[in-house]
Order: structure tokens, then C-alpha cells, then sequence
């Protein structure tokens, strides 16, 4: 309603100026009838009161920062919640740790910005953190983003205690961690499960009340840099084997990133605000691993030193580090990890400027049990054997990389899908996880084909049918449309 009791325009056509909602980072392109910038739950009903009445199915969609294409229509309504984006309530708890409610569409910069403020004599945060600093806390949820200090933190669904889901008759549903949805097979899950990491297809979260927990005394980083990628893993490898320990202060992250990672940053480093002022990195250098300790001061000291002595084993050389301390500094070197997958994203950009048909071919794979040097050993002999180039990086301490293909052409960009299915097929053989952190969307799905756990798809075909039986939720995100009532 606006100031002159008017009903304000909710549903606009789609036109052109509306064009960059219907692509995200991934360069994966779609297509919608109209689309919506609804800023509270009730403008959210009304919109869907409207839609239902011709069956229109709606793509829920955030900052567009994902890289599945999940977010991106296949036709019908795009409702677009980046304007929900405001502080609902805050309470700091007897234990010391807090709650924030707040709309789905407030990116982490503001939300950080907001925890600030409203803690300021107890310094709180929320410790999901995807480096992507404009993805929105539905977002994260909805993709189940993880970050790159999950190695110290755990997972995001444990920061993340209540959320209301609007359902596709317009109604809410208050999901609490502990409560039991039992579906039509008997199978009985935590309610929590059925949206986290869902993206989308189970209904539209319209608030969510986040779990904040103390800030550390104190933040470090530091990006260990080596004249192989052998050395590399061969450093990683140790500290999976004899991570250093000390009460008060615990390693927080354990990033790789390689030399085209590397090259590709300080390609586009004179345009990123807050890595311009970062040294260049030496031509002798092949692999960096970044480390970020969180903890007490002089403890940090402790295990900086230890850490610096099994890097040195492995042939860095401590004088070339970067160490850096404080919330400002380490923001920088999470700036420059971001990098990484920012301008990998803006190679596809231009690739695709040359044949509009190329996306992002980026993995998303885990498999725990084999050396990291050996995981390291393989992608890069695949790549080189497929004549591919690539971008490696991610979470060392699982066997976490997002390889991330940058092919010149489309002959190139099929053959790094081949790739991809082949890593997917061997991580499925070995038990694997072929979806990590990301979710699976409509690119993951094109290209992943057949690779997808059946059990995974099962189950979210089971809660489509059960939580959003109009099925007008996200159609076509982890499974095909077609798929979802059988």
C-alpha cells in the first residue's frame, strides 16, 4: 500500500531493463514471463495470490551470487526478495551468544554491519562466511554455502535457529531445529533439512533467525607461498597428519590456490578495492596456502611459528609470507581467496562473449581418505592430458577443490563437461560427494546428468510432492520438472 492508500504495482512485466535477473555468476541465461521486488512476507502473499490464480510457477531468487543457476528462471515469475531485506529483531542471550531475526534478502555486508551495531559492548558474528560478501542470508540457507572457515565452525545449518517458510497457498510455517517432518514413505527427517540447502523447491523462506556466536580475541592470517604444487600438498598433507593444537586459539581455515588462480587476480588486482594494495606475487611461485587462525594473541603466535616451521619443511620460504592481523586485514586476504572464483567468473564472462552458449564449468566435489598432494597430482595431469586450462582452488583439509575449467571456445568448453562427468563418475566410485557446497540448480543438473545421488534426488522429489504439492516452487532446481511427480 503506498502513502495515498493506493495498492502499489507489485508484478511488472519482464522487459529489458529487467535482463540481468535472468543470469547470475554462473553465466547460466533464462527466460520469465514477469517478476516481482516484494519487501515484506505479505507483499509476498499477495503476489503469489495473484500468480496462483493462472498456475504460475515462481523462481525465488536472492543477490543472484550463486553459481548453479538455481536462482534463474525457466519461464513464469521471478520473485526477487534482494528489497527484504531489513533487521527484524536481536537479542543477546544469558550464555553470551545471540540472535538475529532478519528478512532473507540482507546481504552479509549489512548483516555484519547490523551485528556490529547491535552488539557493540559484546562483540558477536555469524560465522558463515562464502567470501561472496553480497550473497544474502537466504541465499546461504537456501544453497546450504558454506565458506571457507567451516574447518573450525561446522557447517552453516548449526547458525542458523528458526526460519519461516511461505508455502505455495501464501501460508508461513515457523521450522525450528528439532521438529520431525514425517513424509509419505515413513522416512522421518528433521524439518530444518527440508529447506536447508533445498534451494528453493520446498517453498520461499521469508525470515530467518540466525544463531551469532563471540567474536575471537584476535584473527590472523597467513598465505604461505610454494615453488610447486607438490610442496604445496606435501604441506597440507602434514597438517591433516599433525595439525598444531593450542587451548585458546585453533586454526579456522586452510585454503589452496593455484597459479592460474593466482595469475587471474592479479590480472584484474588494479580494479579490486581491497586487494589492489597487496604485493605482487613472485614468478617462482606456483601455489599459495592460506591459513587463518582465530584465537587469543599470543597463542595465535604459538601456532603461526609451528605452522611456519612445517611450511619451511616444505620449502617456503618464510620471509616471503604474508601475515596479517586484525578483522580489517584478514578481510583483505578473504578479498584476494574470493579472487579466485570472482575472476574465473569473469573469464567466462568474456568467453562468452565470443559464443554466448559457454557457462561456468566449476566442481564442487569431495572425497575423503586420499592424500591431498595426489588430489592435487591428478586434476592438474587431467587437465593438462584433456589440453584444458583451469583454476584450482578451495578447501584444502577436505579435499574440497572447485577446479574450475576456462575453456577459449565451445570445442574446449565440451570437453571440460566430459571432464567433469569422468571426476564425477570416479568421486560417485569411490564414494564421494559430487555436490558440495553450492547446491545443484539447472546448470549443475545439465551437466551432472545421471551423476546425482539417487538418494539425494529421492528424497527432494518426496519433500516437492509433500511441501509444495501446487509445485510452484523453483521447478527444474536439483531435478527435471518432468521428474517431480513421479
Amino acid at each position: 500500500m503506498t502513502g495515498d492508500g493506493h495498492m502499489r504495482q507489485l508484478i511488472y512485466p519482464m522487459k529489458e531493463q529487467y535482463e540481468e535477473f535472468l543470469i547470475d555468476e554462473s553465466k547460466f541465461s533464462g527466460y520469465a514471463d514477469s517478476i516481482s521486488f516484494p519487501e515484506s512476507a505479505e507483499e509476498m502473499q499477495e503476489v503469489l495470490q495473484e500468480l496462483k490464480k493462472e498456475r504460475v510457477p515462481v523462481t525465488i531468487q536472492g543477490g543472484k551470487t550463486g553459481i548453479t543457476g538455481a536462482g534463474i528462471p525457466r519461464g513464469g515469475h521471478v520473485m526477487n526478495l534482494s528489497h527484504m531485506n531489513k533487521v527484524k529483531d536481536s537479542v543477546l542471550l544469558e550464555d553470551g551468544t545471540g540472535l538475529i531475526t532478519v528478512e532473507p534478502g540482507i546481504n552479509l555486508i549489512d548483516l555484519g554491519k547490523e551485528i556490529a551495531a547491535r552488539f557493540r559492548k559484546t562483540p558477536l558474528f555469524w560465522p558463515p562466511d562464502p567470501t561472496e560478501s553480497s550473497a544474502t542470508a537466504g541465499g546461504i540457507a537456501a544453497t546450504n554455502a558454506q565458506g571457507i572457515c567451516r574447518l573450525l565452525y561446522g557447517p552453516s545449518r548449526d547458525y542458523i535457529a528458526s526460519l519461516k517458510l511461505m508455502n505455495s497457498d501464501g501460508e508461513m510455517m515457523l521450522i525450528e531445529k528439532g521438529q520431525k517432518l514425517t513424509l509419505a514413505s515413513g522416512r522421518e527427517i528433521d524439518r530444518m533439512d527440508a529447506v536447508l540447502g533445498k534451494e528453493g523447491i520446498t517453498g520461499a523462506i521469508c525470515e530467518l533467525t540466525l544463531k551469532l556466536i563471540p567474536k575471537p580475541q584476535s584473527q590472523w592470517g597467513i598465505a604461505f607461498f610454494f615453488g610447486s604444487s607438490e610442496d604445496a600438498g606435501r604441506f597440507v598433507d602434514i597438517l591433516r597428519l599433525d595439525m598444531p593444537q593450542c587451548e585458546h586459539a585453533k586454526v579456522a581455515a586452510v585454503e589452496y590456490i593455484d597459479r592460474m588462480a593466482m595469475n587471474l587476480i592479479e590480472e584484474h588486482k588494479a580494479t579490486m578495492t581491497k586487494i589492489k594494495e597487496l604485493p605482487d606475487i613472485g614468478e617462482e611461485t606456483q601455489s599459495m596456502v592460506y591459513i587463518e587462525l582465530h584465537g587469543d594473541e599470543e597463542k595465535i603466535e604459538i601456532l603461526a611459528e609451528s605452522l611456519m616451521e612445517s611450511a619451511m619443511v616444505c620449502n617456503s620460504d618464510p620471509e616471503e609470507a604474508w601475515a596479517v592481523s586484525g578483522e580489517t586485514d584478514v578481510e583483505k586476504m578473504h578479498a584476494f581467496r574470493h579472487g579466485a572464483a570472482e575472476t574465473s567468473n569473469l573469464y567466462i564472462e568474456k568467453a562468452r562473449q565470443m559464443d554466448a552458449r559457454i557457462t561456468k564449468l566449476g566442481t564442487d566435489m569431495t572425497i575423503s581418505g586420499t592424500p591431498f598432494s595426489d588430489i592435487l597430482s591428478y586434476v592438474e595431469k587431467e587437465l593438462h592430458d584433456a589440453g584444458l586450462k583451469g583454476s584450482v582452488f578451495g578447501h584444502a583439509m577436505e579435499n574440497h577443490l572447485h577446479v574450475n575449467i576456462l575453456p577459449e571456445n565451445y570445442e574446449e568448453y565440451e570437453a571440460g563437461i566430459q571432464l567433469i562427468r569422468r571426476w564425477a563418475s570416479q568421486v560417485s566410485e569411490h564414494q564421494g560427494k559430487v555436490v558440495g557446497e553450492h547446491g545443484i540448480g539447472k546448470l549443475k543438473l545439465e551437466i551432472l546428468d545421471g551423476f546425482v545421488p539417487e538418494r539425494y534426488t529421492g528424497l527432494c522429489k518426496e519433500l516437492k510432492r509433500q511441501l509444495d504439492k501446487d509445485s510452484l516452487w523453483n521447478n527444474g532446481n536439483i531435478f527435471k520438472e518432468e521428474e517431480a511427480a513421479i
